[in-house]
């Protein structure tokens, strides 16, 4: 039988995000499929996966020094941790036929080099920005680590971090730029794949239960942003346009994690001096059962974000009927590409335009409608996991082949 060892370097309940999604909803289906599926995860905050796939946790180090508040920054995005257990791990245990990992930098290392030493394929998701977005790349590393001191380069050395990718059997990838970009570096062995999101499940949201359950909304109509707090989701434009163009009755909610608590409190603060704060609400992470409840409460979902690898948020809104606009930043650009309305995507990073929008939006529900109608047209045609999740099973079965003919 088949056994894939999935690897993450977060997997955390209170800082849940689109690749912990991602992971439990493969896992879980391949194990219908009929394969073995662990997730692999650092010891500490918790995080289950779905039944039948076991979680099992190794000791993890962050090897920086710096503030307190620069470490938590750090470690919420997963910041390039390392692991020497990780590496025995895999090593020992020969009933793992391939290991996914979902991450790069040291924990990727870890994986390589396990994998490499025993014979045995491994392949890479690229859940960010990489490539393709290069600039991008190096203004969020450079603002990341800036009140740090890595110590961590001789374990990335030993492992041979920077040969992730190079070395990997399949580099997967979830938007077009991405693949152009990564072809150019290891062939055809960078391979394009979607995410998928389960119809049924986030179409199951119930209004009255919403009510109930958020009853600080009163009456008002909702607009929400679902994501962590961070310059990439791009809260701070999301309380300016907010401020600019919705109606007084309507109020902006966030759900996700405090990734970087500076940067809350800075959003935070805006909306204080733009006069808004009583119609902001900030919910952090919102637990994954609740989701559903949240978008039937809303009227359109926002996703101003600096950059996406994909954009697994506009899916589940599709998906559970509730119109999205999102901005045109890396695989966002794929989502939008499907509209014949280009309403739901707004390319300025300009507070100015969005607001615009946001005013049509929160003024036409016949045109919120027809987005989300199209949307979810979208969802059933291309979306679905069965699809998705065998288009990954026939990846693995010939990468194992052909690390097994080549023997």
């Amino acid at each position: 039988m088949l056994n894939v060892a999935h690897v993450l370097r977060k997997f955390d309940s209170d800082q849940w995000g689109g690749t912990e999604t991602h992971v439990v909803e493969i896992s879980r289906r391949l194990t219908a499929l009929g394969s073995g599926q662990t997730i692999h995860a650092p010891l500490g905050p918790t995080g289950n996966g779905p039944p039948g796939v076991p979680v099992m946790r190794y000791r993890a180090f962050c090897p920086f020094l710096g503030s307190p508040e620069s470490i938590r920054k750090l470690y919420s995005r997963g910041g390039n941790i390392a692991s020497f257990d990780e590496a025995a791990c895999l090593f020992r245990d020969r009933s793992i036929s391939l290991a996914h990992t979902h991450t790069l930098g040291r924990i990727g290392g870890a994986v390589r080099s396990a994998m490499r030493w025993s014979g045995r394929p491994y392949v890479v998701s690229v859940h960010g920005p990489l490539l393709a977005a290069r600039e991008y790349v190096r203004s969020d590393t450079h603002e990341l680590l800036r009140d740090v001191w890595d110590l961590g380069r001789p374990v990335g050395a030993l492992f041979g971090a920077r040969r992730v990718l190079s070395d990997a059997n399949r580099v997967i990838c979830f938007n077009d730029a991405e693949l152009n970009a990564l072809q150019q570096r290891v062939g055809r062995r960078a391979v394009r794949m979607d995410h998928g999101v389960d119809h049924k499940r986030w179409s199951s949201g119930s209004l009255e239960r919403a009510k109930l359950r958020w009853p600080q909304f009163g009456p008002h109509p909702v607009v929400t942003l679902v994501g962590r707090f961070s310059k990439q989701k791009n809260q701070l434009l999301a309380v300016r346009a907010f401020a600019l163009g919705a109606p007084p009755e309507y109020r902006l909610v966030f759900a996700g994690g405090i990734g970087e608590p500076r940067y809350r409190d800075q959003v935070i603060r805006e909306a204080r001096s733009l006069g808004i704060a009583g119609r902001v609400h900030v919910l952090s992470n919102v637990e994954p059962g609740d989701m559903p409840d949240l978008y039937a409460r809303t009227q359109f979902c926002i996703l101003p974000s600096r950059h996406e690898a994909f954009g697994l948020v506009v899916l589940e809104a599709w998906a559970a009927g509730t119109p999205v606009v999102f901005s045109r930043a890396g695989g966002l650009n794929d989502l939008g590409a499907l509209l014949r309305d280009d309403t739901a995507t707004v390319k300025a990073d300009d507070p100015e335009t969005w607001g615009a929008v946001m005013a049509l939006l929160c003024q036409d529900g016949l045109r919120r409608r027809r987005l989300a109608k199209e949307g979810g047209e979208w969802v059933s045609k291309r979306f679905d996991w069965e699809v998705i999740s065998r288009q990954l099973q026939r990846l693995y079965e010939d990468v194992v082949e052909e690390v097994s003919s080549a023997a």
